[in-house]
């Protein structure tokens, strides 16, 4: 990934959802799904597209989740008893799930890659940190990194492999570059044909991002 498709995504799925998160302990990766996005792998024509990219991470996967009282891993949807020996104890949630899904939406409120800076203002942001997941041998540092903040919480994901897809294609560089500039076309006839009998349906991503008149 190089540094052109690293600012894409962070700018896309800062303002973007958080939808799902699946950890297999097993083939050692676990997934995160984004939607909501700035991003669009097909010519939009309404506003019923949603956005979406998912990010892989394999081989040495780490996981840890960041927050200030326990009802905000509500999302998890852990019953009472494992939440408190989940968090009471040191252990990894592989110990009982070594294959765990789960789907939500959380608003993403920031997301870094490779920022270490960033993630150090979050461990010292948040009382407690609790790690899910860790494949990795002892003092041995991710290749790939990222992290960001929900309601709430924050959550560090690291592998020491990367991908990024969607249902229909994987994502290299090109790719990328490409669901971004087909967003873009987007949201440029969407307000170009605002106040116009061909305006699109309101689309609150879009509006969240006004034309700003040169």
């Amino acid at each position: 990934m190089n540094n052109r498709s690293k600012d894409i995504i962070e700018d896309a799925i800062s303002q973007g959802k958080w939808v799902w998160l699946e950890i297999d302990d097993n083939s050692n990766s676990l997934y995160l799904e984004f939607e909501n996005l700035k991003l669009s792998s097909r010519p939009i024509l309404d506003n019923t597209y949603r956005g979406e990219l998912a990010i892989r991470f394999g081989q040495n996967i780490y996981l840890a989740l960041f927050f200030n009282e326990k009802e905000n891993l509500d999302f998890l949807r852990f019953d009472e008893d494992y939440l408190n020996q989940l968090l009471n104890f040191n252990e990894y949630l592989s110990l009982r799930y070594p294959y765990f899904y789960q789907e939500f939406s959380k608003k993403v409120k920031g997301f870094k890659f490779q920022n270490h800076d960033y993630l150090t203002e979050i461990e010292a942001k948040y009382k407690f940190k609790k790690v899910l997941a860790d494949k990795r041998n002892e003092n041995e540092n991710n290749d790939f990194i990222l992290s960001f903040e929900c309601e709430e919480m924050a959550i560090a994901v690291g592998g020491d492999f990367i991908n990024f897809f969607n249902d229909f294609e994987a994502f290299d560089d090109d790719e990328i570059k490409r669901v971004s500039n087909t967003w873009m076309m987007y949201y440029l006839d969407y307000w170009n044909k605002k106040g116009t009998d061909k305006e699109y349906d309101e689309d609150p991503l879009c509006e969240e991002f006004p034309l700003k008149e040169v």
